[in-house]
């Protein structure tokens, strides 16, 4: 009997590594985690972060037994694996750590990304792997000459799984400099940054098979057929794929700690701010985004761990009419940017209920002014916006949300980064290519039209709390 085609999925975050098994319709067969938080190195800088990806290895070789027994109805296809952007690690030959992991929100390289941005052109911000490789060769020298290969966290997982070391994909690659135009590691690496190309890994797009899983690993795990490994992403790049997002004009909105946006484009257009970055489609599409730093931090700063509570609280109630914007620290940096913002609370609630409906309304203004001025830079945006994040389980806001934004909000029945790279992972060997993929895979679980009363309110309530964001010197 022949059996049935599985995928797997593999996402190593912060704290865990994850596996997702399944099948072409995208009916998830296993999820398996394994906790990786004593990888975490201690520092006294508050800049740094760190892990020892030795810790991940033990942890993956642990997981793996589980995460990939199938049943024997189901034939493990292919595997793929993410993990988060930015992270880097000097490698030797063989692909062993010679350091730590340098984590994606390390920023200790401050003077190392402005010495790139001023002589190379290439945008970089601290946490952006370039800048710590500049950082490594300017304050561990001798650590830089030995490192053989600087790769991203996502290639050490899958270099454990396929021997493979060497090769990364073009979303990882973003953040080391590489330019997704010209398809190559600028020249400006070595020739001015005195960085060799040949410490940089080979690039591949994403969903291109490169290897496939080790015979002895195979053999452990009692896989008699030969598994293809996919090239990934980086995780907010797989989360994306997993929103249903699949055509140009789809965008996503992701609403977690902050507000992030992607969407998918037929080419980049260059925001004259430079607030847009974008990572590149394995189809030849761009994939625009950006963030805010308004979102689900905000919210929980002042309501706490009740937003489950309140949430029942505020179902079905009308617009309050208050004006806020949820800002859980200064600053702004989409869809303007201005370091000293503050945010804002105007307006007279009587109860802590309403005030909690406030700010959900506050970050959907938000979401609303970034939708306008992607459309002013020339992106358009299509009629549905998809979502995902801890916020988008919130029935009230997802309302909220459909109202203010003049559009359907879609949530998928799985969206997470490990089945994102699952799909990536069916779209090398099952499908086409990844929109395919994505169409087979992806359900779409929950839909809310905008309510046409709450959106003329909120028409009028948007255009006051433009109004006031202008009159408190927020933006022009």
């Amino acid at each position: 009997m022949k059996r049935k085609a599985a995928f797997a999925g593999i996402d190593l975050g912060t704290t865990g590594i994850r596996i997702i098994v399944a099948d072409e319709h995208g009916l998830v067969l296993s999820v398996h985690t394994e906790n990786i938080l004593d990888s975490t190195v201690q520092s006294e800088d508050p800049r740094a972060s760190e892990q020892d990806p030795r810790f991940w290895r033990e942890a993956l070789l642990s997981l793996l037994p589980r995460g990939l027994r199938l049943e024997e109805e189901f034939e493990l296809r292919a595997i793929c694996v993410d993990s988060t952007s930015g992270t880097i690690i000097p490698v030797d030959f063989r692909g062993e750590p010679l350091y730590r992991a340098i984590l994606h929100n390390d920023v200790r390289a401050e003077e190392e990304s402005r010495r790139i941005n001023d002589a190379t052109g290439i945008n970089v911000k601290p946490s952006f792997a370039l800048s710590k490789i500049l950082w490594i060769k300017n304050n561990l020298p001798e650590l830089f000459e030995k490192t053989c290969m600087f790769i991203h966290a996502a290639d050490f997982v899958k270099g454990l799984i396929s021997g493979d070391f060497a090769t990364t994909d073009f979303s990882n690659a973003v953040k080391t400099g590489y330019d997704l135009e010209a398809f190559r590691w600028p020249p400006s690496i070595e020739n001015v940054l005195h960085i060799p190309l040949n410490k940089l890994p080979g690039v591949v797009k994403t969903g291109e098979v490169f290897g496939e899983l080790r015979a002895a690993l195979r053999e452990e795990l009692g896989i008699s057929n030969r598994v293809p490994v996919v090239a990934g992403a980086t995780d907010s790049t797989t989360s994306f794929y997993s929103s249903g997002a699949e055509q140009v004009g789809d965008w996503n909105t992701t609403v977690g700690t902050v507000l992030g946006m992607r969407g998918i484009a037929s080419e980049f257009i260059i925001d004259p701010q430079g607030l847009l970055y974008a990572h590149r489609h394995p189809e030849g599409y761009w994939l625009p985004g950006a963030a805010s730093n308004t979102g689900g931090e905000a919210v929980r700063m002042f309501f706490g761990d009740r937003l489950a509570e309140y949430d029942v609280k505020i179902e079905g109630t009308p617009p309050t009419g208050g004006l806020i914007y949820p800002l859980a620290r200064k600053s702004e940096k989409f869809p303007f940017l201005n370091m000293h913002a503050a945010g804002f609370i105007n307006c007279t609630l009587s109860t802590p209920f309403a005030l909690f409906k406030g700010f959900l309304e506050g970050v959907a203004f938000v979401e609303r002014m970034i939708y306008e001025r992607i459309g002013h830079i020339g992106y358009g945006v299509g009629e549905r916006i998809y979502t995902m994040g801890g916020g988008a389980y919130s029935s009230p806001w997802m309302r909220i949300r459909a109202d203010v934004l003049k559009r359907m909000v879609c949530r998928a029945r799985e969206v997470e980064a490990a089945f994102g790279a699952a799909i990536i992972a069916a779209s090398g060997v099952h499908f086409k290519n990844l929109t395919e993929a994505i169409e087979h895979m992806v359900t779409i679980q929950t839909v809310v039209e905008p309510d046409r009363e709450n959106t003329r309110i909120y028409n009028d309530l948007y255009e006051r709390f433009l109004d006031e964001c202008r009159s408190r010197g927020l933006f022009a």
